[in-house]
């Protein structure tokens, strides 16, 4: 695999060639969502409606998992700017308990 360096270059290839894999990853959520939407639609008024009604707290908690791994990616780039590997398995660890 190609390692690539951030520090190089100019920033809009740059963010674009980050970016897009993040659209299409996005898209595909969107897609299955709509999908089973759907699914769930030809199964009766009830189930989509335990659907709706379910969907806000599933949708917090997400935020809140988005939110712990955004913050977990800024202290592990400092970590891993530092140099100090020790930590950034520790911070890897605990991140991935944390958010799961």
């Amino acid at each position: 695999m190609k390692k690539h360096d951030l520090t190089k270059g100019t920033v809009l290839p740059q963010v674009l060639r980050m970016t897009v894999p993040m659209i299409g990853g996005m898209l595909s959520l969107t897609a299955f969502n709509l999908i089973d939407t759907w699914y769930i639609s030809l199964l009766g008024t009830e189930p989509l409606a335990a659907m709706g009604f379910s969907f806000p707290v599933i949708m917090l908690l997400n935020s809140f998992a988005m939110g712990l791994g955004m913050g977990i990616s800024t202290v592990l780039a400092q970590v891993i700017g530092k140099g100090d590997t020790k930590l950034v398995k520790r911070i890897t660890t605990h991140g991935l308990f944390s958010t799961s």
